[in-house]
């Protein structure tokens, strides 16, 4: 089973603009957060720069890749036609895996084609090189536009949302997540 509460690598590493290694101490963190029941781990494809694929990699090395739920996310400059698979190749191989538990499209962007993400997803999932689809960031819209092209169902949309931000997951989010058996991440 995935735990309730995921190790969130964000800031591990670097950020979206800046790399700062600090390995050590991530590779600290995911394995302190993992040996206290914690197994689901989430990173993006621009975290770090994708130096945070590579921490988490190092990291689980010694773990079993059955006792881990991995996730990530491509970043818009991999949605558009032929640039999912070798983004994901890339972070399979960073992350020391063969499979991702659920592949994200970061966001809805209005200036990059997400919708051209998805079938290729679909590839994937058929392929068995991601278990599941998920989106990140989206509106009832999106993921209205998301559930026609999808031949797989969206499994989970992950949100901006804890005790102090409740804005992204209204109820009208939530009632559709429900009705859709979209899991809300947060």
């Amino acid at each position: 089973p995935v735990h309730p509460i995921g190790i969130g690598t964000w800031g591990i590493g670097g950020t979206w603009e800046t790399v700062y290694g600090h390995e050590d101490e991530g590779i600290e963190a995911i394995q302190y957060s993992v040996a206290h029941g914690q197994n689901h781990i989430d990173s993006g494809q621009i975290y770090g720069q994708g130096y945070t694929d590579e921490i988490i990699g190092r990291a689980i090395k010694p773990l079993k890749r059955e006792d881990l739920f991995l996730t990530d996310k491509v970043w818009e400059t991999s949605v558009s036609k032929g640039k999912v698979r070798p983004a994901v190749e890339t972070m399979l191989k960073k992350l020391g895996t063969d499979y991702l538990d659920v592949l994200y499209i970061h966001k809805p962007w209005e200036d990059w084609p997400w919708q051209e993400a998805i079938s290729q997803i679909d590839e994937l999932i058929d392929r068995g090189v991601v278990r599941h689809f998920g989106v990140s960031n989206f509106a009832i819209p999106h993921m209205e536009q998301a559930l026609k092209i999808a031949k797989h169902p969206i499994a989970v949309n992950q949100l901006h949302f804890n005790v102090c931000y409740k804005d992204d997951a209204t109820p009208a989010v939530q009632a559709f997540c429900k009705e859709h058996k979209i899991q809300i991440i947060a």
